[in-house]
Order: structure tokens, then sequence, then C-alpha cells
């Protein structure tokens, strides 16, 4: 069998640039939502964090089930301007608008929050299913060739992650005192994050390049789309493991705004968010490490042994955080901050790379170029997981007896802390080592993708003759 790899298909440092501004849009959209929901309702109004797990859930479970749709719709688009760019565009500039409008509510009591987050909350993860279906499906779409997607897709990391260098601060910046309170300053706040969103909104729509052969190949009804995707086993096993890993981490991470400023610093708010400020920071660029090791460590052994590695790694890290987190040492638990860092960014993009080596499977099997329903499936499964996981961490909280305002008075009960720890290092723990296991049944080896990307090639070069 030859194996030999087809000719180069380099792809243009400004396009790869301007491609990746988009995940700048994505990191912000997905992530100052989550990361302001609880600090500004349930620390700041003592909102119940059960129901505001409920309100960030319900419009996400609802949008995720848009997801699939909005791929099938993006796949069957013919305009003069592409099938992608158009709905990339569209979706940032209404997240734009709508993100200041989520810490508006009228009525500061559990149903009434509950209700404006609830329906504002569908609005905005509406606009962005618009938004990321066609832009991912874009970015797998950009290149057929198996390394140059990894080195393609290490770019969205790259520039998508200097954003993440501000969302840990979030929480610590609308509480400054020149902006008069939590909710003025969460308002404030998303002013500014929406015209980051509108920049990384343009950039990709500008730069990026669709397959141009895609435009004129026939459509597809969207249920077959969707049981053609739905019976994908490598593509299965990719979203599995994804759902997995992250339904667990989303839902015990967010605890650690709470392990810090309660079980760490003892009630303390201020020390605990500039804490949670700066291992986000150590995060955001230990990130960039582990995203370059991951690009190396595709291109050599493969993407299953990569992500393999990388997820033991951040199994390590997250164990590590039982000695780590401790009041008397508060920064110590960097150290299992660096370790997880190193694993998991890594990891992220390489089960998203894999769903790039999908696509071409999928094209060899049907002849169609269909990254939109694969992209908006994979959107789905992370959708329900995030949303899934926004009810089970306020539900976390309720179990280990937790109470926002009584740690805020009197202080929180030693025995809730202990319980608060458990949840949050051995839940990591567990969904880390299921996700390990999960995804060392993926199919599709470097051996594998490189044959199928020499058959494509060959099909191409005839089509041309």
């Amino acid at each position: 069998m030859n194996t030999a790899q087809p000719p180069h298909d380099h792809i243009p440092l400004k396009n790869k640039l301007g491609y990746a501004c988009g995940a700048m849009a994505d990191n912000l959209i997905m992530n100052v939502f989550s990361s302001l929901v609880l600090p500004v309702y349930n620390i700041g109004l003592f909102i119940s964090p059960v129901m505001l797990g409920w309100a960030m859930a319900i419009p996400r479970a609802l949008d995720a089930v848009i997801d699939p749709m909005m791929g099938n719709i993006s796949d069957n688009t013919r305009s003069r301007w592409g099938r992608r760019r158009p709905y990339i565009l569209g979706g940032a500039i209404a997240c734009a608008l709508i993100l200041p409008l989520l810490w508006m509510s009228p009525v500061k009591t559990d149903w009434g929050v509950f209700w404006w987050l609830t329906i504002f909350g569908l609005l905005y993860f509406l606009a962005y299913t618009v938004f990321i279906i066609p832009y991912q499906a874009l970015g797998f779409e950009m290149t057929t060739d198996y390394d140059e997607r990894t080195r393609l897709l290490a770019w969205p990391n790259y520039v998508g992650m200097t954003t993440s260098f501000l969302l840990p601060w979030l929480p610590r910046l609308i509480a400054y005192s020149g902006f008069g309170g939590l909710v003025p300053g969460a308002i404030y706040v998303s002013i500014g994050v929406g015209v980051i969103v509108l920049f990384g909104g343009i950039m990709p729509v500008i730069f990026g390049r669709e397959i141009a052969r895609a435009e004129g190949q026939e459509t597809t009804t969207f249920l077959h789309a969707l049981k053609e995707a739905a019976s994908n086993r490598a593509f299965l096993v990719v979203a599995l493991s994804n759902v997995i890993v992250l339904t667990g981490l989303a839902t015990f991470v967010n605890l650690s705004l709470y392990v810090n400023i309660f079980l760490i610093y003892g009630g303390n708010r201020d020390a605990g968010l500039a804490l949670c400020g700066v291992a986000g920071s150590v995060y955001a660029g230990v990130s960039y490490v582990s995203v370059i090791v991951a690009v190396w460590m595709s291109t050599r052994i493969g993407k299953k042994a990569a992500a393999q590695i990388l997820l033991v790694l951040t199994l390590v890290g997250v164990g590590s955080q039982w000695f780590t987190l401790r009041p008397d040492m508060p920064y110590l638990q960097l150290v299992s901050t660096v370790i997880i860092g190193l694993g998991l960014q890594g990891t992220w993009m390489t089960f998203f790379t894999m769903v790039g080596d999908v696509c071409e499977e999928d094209e060899l099997q049907t002849g169609l170029r269909r990254e939109g329903i694969f992209s908006s499936v994979g959107a789905f499964s992370r959708k329900m997981a995030v949303a899934a996981a926004s009810i089970l961490g306020g539900g976390a909280l309720s179990w280990v007896g937790f109470n926002a305002e009584t740690a805020a008075t009197t202080g929180m009960p030693e025995s809730v802390g202990l319980a608060l720890k458990v949840a949050f290092v051995f839940g990591q723990a567990v969904v880390v080592l299921l996700g390990l296991i999960a995804i060392s049944f993926y199919p599709i080896t470097r051996k594998r993708a490189l044959e199928t990307q020499r058959i494509m090639a060959a099909r191409r070069a005839e089509a041309r003759e």
C-alpha cells in the first residue's frame, strides 16, 4: 500500500492568523457568560445557585438542538460570499449586542433573574451557534493535508488564548469600585468584550478560504446528514471523549472560585478572586506550550497517541491538587495549574483536529464536503455537556452543603470545606480517566489518514483532467 504524502497544501500565514482571530470571539462568547453569572448573581446578589444553574443550562440545551440544523444549513448554503462567511459575521455581531443585556435584569429575585437570564441567554447562544458552527467548519475545509490541518488549527489556540489571560480576571474586574457595583461592572466589561468579539468575527470573514469545489456539490437533507454523522464510529469516539472530559471539568472547575474564596482564604472575596485570576493567567501561558507540544507529537506519533499522553498529564495535574490546595500556602496550587495546562489545552486542540480527519474520510465515502454537520454535531455534544455541567455545578454546591450568604457572614463549616475539596479534586480525576479510556478506541491512525488523503488527491487529479 502506498502511503506517501500527497503534495503539501500550504496555507499562508496571513490566512492562518486571520482565521485564528475568530477564536478570540469564540473564547469570549462562550466563557464570559459562564465566568460572570455566579459572581454577579450568586456571590453578588445571593440568587440561588440551583436556579442559576438551570438558567444557564436551558439556553445551552435548547440552542444545542439547533446546532445540527445550522451545520446542514451552512453546508447547503450557496451565496456569492460562500457557505460560511455570512453566518460568521452575523453571529458575531448579534453576540456582541446581546452580551451586556444579560446583566440588566430589572427584577433581582430568584425567579426574576431566572427568566431574564434564560430568555436572553437563549438569544445569546442562538447567535453563538450562527457564528461558531460555520467558523469551525471553515477551519476543517481550509486544507485537506493531515499535518497542515494540525498546524492551522493550532493557530486559533495561540490567538484565542490571548483572551484567556483576560477571562480569569473578569470577576475581579467587574468588582472594581469605579463601576459602582457588580451589575454595572458586568455591563461595562461586556461592552468592551463585545468590541473584541466584533473584531474576531470580521477577520476570518476576510482571510478564511473555502474549498471552491464544495460550492457545486449536491445538497443533502438534514435528517440524512445527521444520520450519516451519527453513524460514523471515529466521530462518535472523539465526541464521546470530548463530552466526558468537558462535562466533568466544566462541572467541577467552576467550583474553583468557591474553593479559593471560602476554603483557601476563609471568605476573603478579593484575595480569592485575585488568586483565581493569577491561576487563570498561568494556565493560559502554559497552554501555549501545551499546543506546541501537541502539534509536535501529533505530526510525529499521530493524534491518538498525542491525545492519550496529554490526558495522562492532565490526570496527574488534577490529582496533585489534593496536595497543593492548602490555606497555609495558597499559591502552591499553581504547580497543579501548570501541569494541567500542559496537558489539557493540547488535548482540546487534538480532539478538534481529529474531527477534520473524520471529514476527509466522510468525503472518501460519500463524495461530499460536510464539515458543517460534523462541526455542528460536535458542538451539540459540547453544549449539552456544558448545559449538564451548569446544572451539576449548582447541584454540587448544594450537595456539599454550601450556602453563599452563610459563608459570607459566619464562615464556611469545616465539613463543608472538606466536601468541597473532595468534589473538586476527585470529580475532575474521574472524568479525565474516563475520557482517556474512551479515546483509546479512536480508529484513525496516521497511516490510515495519509492513505485517505492519497486516494482523495488522486480523485481530484482525475477530475481536473
